[in-house]
């Protein structure tokens, strides 16, 4: 038996999506379903988003 509808993320009480993944579709955020926090390197994805020099590009 398939399941069409994948999980969704359980979004906070009170509507507030702060620290909820997310992506873009047509336009609109929307709970990111497929994001795995293990496969995130936090320290090196800020260095990148900062756009810090000393960056380790090869390691994305």
């Amino acid at each position: 038996m398939s399941n069409p509808i994948p999980p969704i993320i359980p979004i906070p009480d009170g509507g507030e999506t702060d620290g909820v993944p997310t992506r873009e579709v047509d336009g609109e955020q929307v709970p990111d379903t497929d994001v795995d926090d293990a496969l995130v390197d936090s320290a090196e994805a800020d260095r990148v988003a900062a756009g810090s020099e000393d960056a380790d590009d090869d390691d994305l």
